[in-house]
């Protein structure tokens, strides 16, 4: 990305790692992905989701998770772009306009973007959505307390303090409805009639991705009457509470009157009735579907490796629903450590990398499989291995690679990893025996809280050669992922790594990853960040590890079940549907 690094751009960054420890996402596939991708059965029957919860927030701009979002946007939450329910990972990406006509329109240079929406387009109460609403909801984004992701702050052409902050304070108070700052906002959320036009502060080829996100959802400016707006779900959608949401307990989703099914490109009519329950744990959802009115019921998290034998006992009463996880887990090898200073090492460690055994230790294929790249499926820029050794490794080729380089056997290394999860010092011990056949010294370092605070911090940053870490797309693009990880512009301060925990300052990278972010044309862009990735897996800049599985198990009533990567993995509830 082009511009001045602003703190506003790794305060987003923060906000997405707080969230990638324990966000999940698939790609479809599974046992029953072929009857379950089918048209929704019986729209009239009850549906009941089950789930572990608290649910947040269901303001949309405090929705920062992408497994809420894609809950949101296929039940009450419409935004100007989203994507559809499909059967595989092409589909799911093709973005399409919802409340907007179509996927918008940039200028030359990428620095405005336009969206005209839909005609006769209303709120549950029958009131219009405007133009008006949606710059409401955008200016909704810059406030304090709102917890946003950024990206409104990040890109619109809006005037940034010395420190990165925002000069636009939000819409709230007084110095938020003064003069000056509805200028701000005006400025760069401008409206024609039902024309919103963007105005960026940098060019930005995916801005027509980024209105996906909840943060640019439309808001009536009424509704910050309400009160606390946490978990207000104004429907712009097919489905609106019953009653007031009651975190930790649920609510009930009832059909919207006002929602036409002829204005809208990506959702239908389901079931008629959706009873959300929170507060269960996952074996107690699970023992849910056993009981009789269990066969319409959907566990809305994934299923622990551990209860994957109580799934089976459930035999036919139940049917279930693997794919690809949003999280790739993967190893960033300090640049600055004297042990790996020199790209033949980098390659070496990579190549002696016991993906295999660090699987199997963490439940095997039901929970996750090798990655040979940040870049899942889901991507349109995923690609094939640059550096394939086999899920085993290969430690006779890193050591004649260290050899090469003229290294001294054994390299002594120091791993940290987080080490809170089950299975992950098993995990780590497989990886570190591979590491030692391939020549070298391992010390592995279990960090039990706080961990990205510490492995993050400049003033232990010399401490490790090797961190463990994961992360999650936040739209299907790699800018959502290499840039976070990879641009020392972004994340590299005095005090902070960010999460580029391999500390990756190179310039003609740098330089690279702007281009492919304003690369004009699908398919030349995706070419682009397939490039800056496997440049980075060449030089030995991350190794990945393994691409997380999720497992959904519903009750054997349920019918379209399918996961939406796009979504962070959750079931798709626009196909699911009910036999009765």
């Amino acid at each position: 990305m082009t511009g001045t690094p602003t703190r506003s751009r790794r305060a987003r960054l923060a906000a997405l790692a707080a969230t990638a420890g324990v966000v999940l996402a698939g790609c479809t596939g599974g046992d029953d992905q072929a009857e379950e991708t089918s048209t929704p059965e019986g729209p009239e029957g009850e549906l009941t989701l089950l789930a572990q919860g608290p649910v947040d927030a269901w303001d949309p701009q405090r929705i920062v998770d992408r497994r809420t979002a894609g809950v949101a946007s296929r039940l009450w939450m419409r935004t100007l772009t989203a994507y559809p329910p499909a059967e595989d990972a092409a589909g799911q990406r093709e973005l399409t306009g919802d409340l907007a006509t179509d996927t918008g329109t940039p200028n030359e240079d990428l620095t405005e973007w336009s969206f005209t929406l839909r005609e006769g387009l209303t709120w549950q109460d029958g009131s219009p959505i405007t133009c008006g609403d949606v710059r409401y909801g955008v200016s909704r984004a810059f406030a304090e307390d709102t917890g946003s992701g950024g990206y409104a702050v990040t890109y619109l052409d809006i005037p940034k303090r010395a420190d990165g902050t925002s000069t636009y304070p939000g819409p709230y108070g007084s110095e938020g409805r003064s003069s000056d700052a509805r200028k701000l906002i005006a400025d760069a959320v401008e409206c024609d009639g039902q024309t919103v036009t963007f105005n960026l502060g940098e060019p930005v080829a995916t801005f027509d991705e980024i209105v996906s996100v909840p943060e640019f959802a439309p808001y009536e400016e009424a509704q910050d009457e309400q009160g606390d707006s946490a978990h207000l779900a104004f429907s712009s959608g097919p489905y609106m509470l019953e009653e007031d949401w009651t975190p930790s307990d649920g609510g009930t989703w009832v059909r919207n009157p006002e929602w036409s099914e002829g204005d809208d490109p990506l959702r239908e009519a389901g079931p008629r009735e959706i009873v959300h329950r929170e507060g269960l744990e996952p074996e107690d959802a699970l023992a849910a579907l056993a009981e009789d009115d269990g066969t319409r019921s959907l566990m809305l998290d994934p299923l622990p490796p551990a209860l994957a034998d109580q799934r089976e006992q459930l035999g036919q009463d139940a049917r279930s629903v693997t794919g690809d996880g949003q999280l790739v887990e993967y190893l960033a090898p300090n640049m600055e450590s004297d042990a790996f200073a020199k790209q033949d090492v980098r390659r070496a460690f990579a190549l002696s990398t016991d993906r295999r055994g660090y699987v199997e230790a963490l439940g095997g294929r039901d929970a996750g499989g090798a990655a040979w790249s940040l870049l899942p499926e889901i991507l349109p820029s995923a690609h094939d291995a640059v550096m394939d050794a086999g899920p085993g490794g290969d430690p006779e080729r890193a050591q004649e690679l260290l050899t090469e380089a003229e290294e001294d056997e054994p390299v002594a290394v120091t791993v940290a990893y987080r080490s809170d999860t089950e299975g992950m010092d098993e995990a780590m011990q497989a990886l570190a025996d591979g590491w030692e056949a391939g020549g070298f010294e391992v010390t592995l370092e279990p960090v039990e809280t706080d961990y990205y605070e510490q492995v993050g911090a400049r003033r232990t940053a010399d401490e490790r050669d090797v961190v463990w870490a994961n992360w999650g797309h936040d739209y299907p693009s790699a800018a959502t992922v290499l840039p976070p990880l990879f641009d020392n512009r972004v994340n590299l301060t005095s005090t902070s790594l960010g999460r580029n925990y391999g500390q990756v300052a190179d310039t003609e990278l740098n330089e690279a990853m702007d281009e492919a972010g304003e690369t004009r044309g699908d398919s030349a862009r995706a070419e682009a960040w397939t490039e800056v990735d496997t440049e980075l897996l060449r030089d030995g800049a991350y190794v990945p590890l393994r691409q997380t599985q999720v497992t959904y198990v519903a009750g054997s009533e349920v019918t379209g079940l399918g996961i939406n990567a796009a979504y962070g993995g959750v079931p798709d509830l626009g196909s699911v549907g009910v036999r009765r």
